[in-house]
């Protein structure tokens, strides 16, 4: 009998121990699931019962409108910046007396250019019983052959150019 006794008692001891050890597991294990079902919690909070799938699917469109929304907004920039390429950013304006005798300095032009130097100048001559007015356009930086610019216009096309 003490055979039997001692082949029992190992065998309730391993079981013990194997029993003991399945405990330690599953408690183990039941705190992993308990960070895990936190994490989740926290990463579906807002999510109103979706699955994850369906989470990452909403998200993905909303990435994907996103985008198509900045490819939109890249070619309205592009569009806008060809505009101001053309758009008239440098003005200057000289007020002049065109007759010596009225010393009012009422005549004046404006030389309106854009980046590239192209643009206009307007002028006006005051007199004391008439006016007049001059447009020049204004091609790279000059004007084109069929006209003379003067010399307070020559001043106005030289300060606009400068800013």
């Amino acid at each position: 009998m003490s055979g039997a006794f001692t082949t029992d008692f190992i065998i309730n001891l391993a079981g013990g121990l194997l029993i003991l050890i399945m405990l330690a597991l599953i408690i183990n294990l039941y705190s992993e699931l308990s960070t895990i079902k936190s994490r989740y919690k926290r990463m579906m909070e807002g999510s109103e019962g979706e699955s994850i799938e369906q989470m990452l699917e909403t998200h993905t469109r909303a990435f994907n409108d996103v985008a198509d929304e900045r490819q939109k907004m890249e070619r309205k920039l592009s569009a806008l910046e060809e505009l101001v390429k053309s758009s008239i950013t440098r003005v200057a304006v000289i007020h002049f007396d065109a007759f010596e005798k009225t010393g009012q300095g009422l005549s004046w032009c404006v030389a309106m250019l854009d980046r590239n130097d192209n643009g206009v100048i307007f002028s006006s001559i005051c007199g004391q019983e008439s006016s007049r007015s001059y447009v020049k356009p204004i091609e790279n930086g000059h004007v084109s052959s069929n006209y003379k610019l003067t010399r307070e216009e020559e001043q106005a096309l030289a300060q606009a150019k400068r800013q």
